[in-house]
């Protein structure tokens, strides 16, 4: 008996030998290299440090913005409260007030490191008046300072 060959004919029309696997790699050399490991650990570190400074960023903003809600909710109460008054007997509404220092019966502090004042002038008609309040919020990083004006009427 002769021995011979049986050849299979793949389709890039090269002929291999039937029964041996074809791989570009040899056996010895399956798996990654360690230059492979370390670009790929390299690529992933960097990856993590950039969503780790995203993370502190996105803390940042966040309670920037929460300190912002909270200033101008304070702001809003603080022109519920002037609006019940009566013109003629609450001095809390009569015409005066500093924005930029705090005056007696004109600023409140209702938390730690927040203060409110407000300035009250005359309105275009004798029941109206012009109020505008400041919150100086010393807890936020971008909203320390919010004026917020409105016109209240008696009633």
């Amino acid at each position: 008996m002769s021995s011979c060959r049986r050849y299979v004919t793949d389709s890039s029309r090269t002929s291999r030998p039937l029964g041996r696997p074809h791989s570009g790699r040899s056996v010895g050399n399956a798996g990654f290299t360690l230059i492979e490991m370390c670009i790929s650990m390299l690529v992933l570190t960097i990856g993590l440090v950039g969503i780790a400074a995203m993370l502190a960023v996105t803390t940042q903003m966040q309670i920037g913005a929460r300190e912002g809600a909270r200033s101008t909710r304070l702001a809003q109460d603080k022109f519920d409260e002037l609006m019940k008054l009566d013109f003629g007997s609450d001095p809390a509404v009569a015409v005066g007030g500093n924005l930029n220092a705090d005056a007696a019966g004109y600023s409140e502090s209702p938390m730690t490191g927040v203060t409110l004042r407000w300035a009250v002038a005359a309105g275009p008609t004798a029941d109206t008046r012009v109020v505008t309040v400041r919150v100086l919020n010393q807890r936020s990083e971008q909203y320390r300072q919010i004026d917020l004006s409105t016109m209240i009427r008696e009633w």
